[in-house]
């Protein structure tokens, strides 16, 4: 089978799988042998965020389709898992579960042999060890006992993408928040639902890309900081103002520990792109994310680099100072927007919905 023909093979059966899902209901898999084992074992395997679990499992179920002799848990690489996913199974699952474009290589990337070992230490071991205990449960089996066992997995997948649609993203009813009490609610979202900081990143391009929406001044990197790194993408910062003379300020923004091995980095990746000289600002808690600086100040210098430290919130609300009315229901709506897609973690929804429903 050439590639082509395999990978739109590969999206077609995950399709037709989940379209089959949509039909069944939990009774229809309740006369399967170890029943409740499997249950937990799925609910353990794809009601978690991290997504990678889930990829394997379906980029193990393809692979068995595609070459009945495929062993998953002794040989995964085998089936040539980055095709079959990121030009097969990614487009199935796609607007229909969360997922990535790379889920399987994000936590098995280079592995041949799905065990205890490789599970330990994963984030969470529980899905990771779920994703083992599953595929060994279809390997001890056969012919209409595996088939059923395959189709409780995508029964499973396509009740949880149901459960993220079904959640309704609230926004406020009135005209528009006033300045402060909005800023309040976008500083609490940021610092209480972070989801490994996409949120910060977002939230701070968002606001100062409608600071400067009329101006000459560009804000760039913020799609990047959000979808990508800083390492891959060879950028001087998570975000950066330019002017016609070029870059001229720095954002770093984080909601986690700041020592010197970041500010090392963040040294190198200057370098790499020719900016030491350029101001570089961490937009972070005060002072929790710096305890581990030697200093409480607002600056330091390391390294003969000079950096700056603005706590989240003081800049959130002095950012919503400089906006309109109209510009912070538009921000709203378009977080909003952002909150509601199938993508978003259940906590990322809620939390949400908390502080602006």
């Amino acid at each position: 089978m050439e590639v082509t023909q395999r990978n739109d093979e590969a999206k077609r059966f995950i399709s037709t799988k989940l379209d089959q899902a949509s039909k069944l209901t939990e009774t229809d898999f309740e006369d399967l042998q170890d029943y409740y084992k499997l249950l937990t074992t799925l609910e353990n395997l794809i009601q978690v965020n991290a997504k990678g679990f889930r990829g394997v499992v379906a980029t193990a179920i393809t692979g068995k389709y595609l070459d009945p002799n495929y062993d998953p848990l002794n040989d995964f690489y085998s089936c040539n898992p980055r095709s079959i996913f990121e030009q097969g199974i990614f487009y199935a699952l796609e607007g229909r579960v969360p997922c990535g474009k790379s889920d399987p290589l994000n936590v098995a990337k280079n592995i041949y042999v799905l065990d205890e070992a490789w599970a330990r230490g994963k984030r969470p071991q529980s899905a990771a060890q779920a994703a083992v205990d599953y595929l060994r449960f279809i390997e001890s089996s056969a012919g209409d006992h595996q088939q059923k066992i395959i189709d409780f997995y995508f029964f499973k997948l396509h009740e949880y993408g149901k459960s993220i649609q079904n959640i309704v993203i609230q926004a406020p009813e009135e005209a528009g928040l006033s300045h402060q009490l909005f800023a309040w609610k976008l500083s609490s979202f940021v610092l209480d639902y972070p989801e490994s900081g996409t949120i910060p990143q977002l939230v701070i391009s968002i606001l100062l890309n409608k600071v400067y929406e009329h101006s000459s001044i560009k804000v760039e990197g913020g799609d990047e900081s959000v979808f990508g790194t800083n390492t891959t993408s060879k950028k001087p910062a998570d975000i950066w103002l330019e002017n016609e003379q070029g870059p001229f300020n720095l954002y770093e923004i984080t909601v986690k520990k700041i020592d010197y091995k970041r500010l090392d980095d963040c040294i190198q990746s200057l370098d790499s792109v020719d900016m030491l000289g350029k101001p570089v600002h961490f937009i972070c808690r005060l002072n929790k994310d710096i305890a581990t600086l030697d200093t409480m100040n607002l600056s330091l210098t390391y390294k003969s680099k000079t950096f700056n430290f603005v706590d989240i919130s003081v800049f959130i609300r002095s950012l919503a100072t400089l906006l309109t009315s109209e510009q912070i229901i538009t921000i709203t709506n378009e977080l909003a927007a952002f909150v509601g897609d199938i993508q978003r973690p259940i906590k990322t929804k809620e939390g949400w919905n908390h502080l602006f429903g």
